[in-house]
């Protein structure tokens, strides 16, 4: 499994508030997280959800989905504890999308609006659910794809690590094909490029770190009006 990660602050916020994971040596999981929250607390919310979820993670004994599930779990207890002991903190919360590597699998879980997408056969799949807004209204029938991409609500988000003393986690697991890509992102990426535009980047000759590069610079060239990150995951070299 490799991983290659980048982030930005975006050109209109004060302070970059995205946090993700990067797995070190023999590790095979990863994150981003998006934060939110007054008082610059997003940014808080945001490290202490990457820092408790590798934690979790490096604690054997369960299966990958259980693991995964109380790793996002005890995060948000961990974050809703800070933002019940801090006032500075009250109200913060983040999203997590976090990917684990198994033999053939490879499990997501997912609460908020930053995503997963899978890149297989020349073609790009969103595999998570955004927990927002609109999105229950595009599933409802209330307003199309298009309408949500432009809504005053689209970045109403729905379900969030810490803003309660409990989460619902969305857990997928997907098998893996050799020349699988997945992309983990914060809608400062998603929000400003089609799935189009991202596939193009990634389906390139370039290095996968500059494949990275690429789609955040053309992000920031679309205004950069939110903080940017992107975590591209490729797992051929050590798949077995």
């Amino acid at each position: 499994m490799r991983v290659y990660a980048a982030t930005d602050i975006g050109r209109v916020r004060p302070i970059n508030e995205d946090a993700y994971y990067a797995p070190r040596p023999g590790e095979r999981f990863c994150a981003v997280a998006d934060g939110m929250g007054g008082h610059n607390a997003g940014e808080v919310a945001s490290a202490l959800a990457m820092q408790v979820f590798s934690e979790e993670m490096r604690k054997s004994g369960r299966p990958v989905d259980q693991t995964l599930k109380a790793a996002v779990e005890r995060a948000n207890a961990e974050i809703f504890r800070e933002a019940s002991r801090r006032e500075e903190c009250k109200g913060m919360g983040t999203t997590i999308t976090a990917l684990c590597v198994e033999e053939k699998n490879v499990h997501i879980a997912q609460v908020g609006d930053s995503r997963a997408y899978l890149v297989r056969n020349r073609a790009i799949l969103q595999v998570t659910t955004d927990h927002t807004l609109v999105e229950e209204m595009v599933l409802g029938g209330l307003i199309t794809p298009s309408e949500a991409l432009t809504h005053p609500k689209r970045n109403y988000i729905t379900r969030a690590l810490g803003t309660s003393e409990h989460v619902e986690v969305d857990l997928l697991r997907l098998d893996y094909r050799a020349g699988d890509l997945y992309l983990l992102c914060s809608d400062g990426l998603s929000g400003s490029l089609m799935e189009k535009e991202i596939l193009g980047v990634l389906l390139t000759a370039m290095r996968p770190e500059d494949k990275v590069k690429t789609l955040i610079e053309r992000a920031l060239h679309r205004g950069g009006h939110d903080n940017i990150t992107a975590l591209l995951v490729t797992g051929e070299e050590d798949l077995r």
